[in-house]
């Protein structure tokens, strides 16, 4: 069975290539533009690991991962955001998410953290 990952990510352009990535990798890829869906979603589906734009329109990613965290069957899902922020790292510690990626990103780097954090959980 295919590990999941849910992309977040409003900018189609971004969310397509983080996809191709993951699916090059073998993951199955849940891609959604907004929060409101993938609240649904998420509680519907295991994933494996949640990576999220902090700059989405509607809703922030820094309160959907505040979401993610305090719900009891999501807290243990790694979040890992992406964005570029000038205090990526600081908002990271304060809200709770397991990691962080830089926009722009390396691929090699990109792949690293997702392989790194969607081996902690299995789908």
């Amino acid at each position: 069975m295919l590990k999941k990952i849910m992309v977040i990510e409003d900018e189609p352009v971004i969310g397509e290539m983080m996809c191709i990535l993951l699916e090059m990798e073998g993951y199955e890829v849940i891609s959604l533009g907004d929060t409101g869906l993938a609240r649904l979603k998420l509680h519907a589906q295991e994933v494996a690991m949640v990576m999220l734009d902090l700059g989405l329109k509607g809703e922030n990613g820094q309160s959907m991962c505040a979401y993610i965290k305090a719900q009891d069957d999501l807290k243990n899902i790694p979040v890992v955001l992406v964005s570029a922020n000038q205090e990526l790292e600081q908002i990271t510690a304060e809200i709770g998410a397991d990691d962080y990626i830089r926009k722009p990103f390396e691929m090699e780097h990109f792949l690293q953290k997702v392989n790194n954090y969607a081996r902690l959980k299995s789908a």
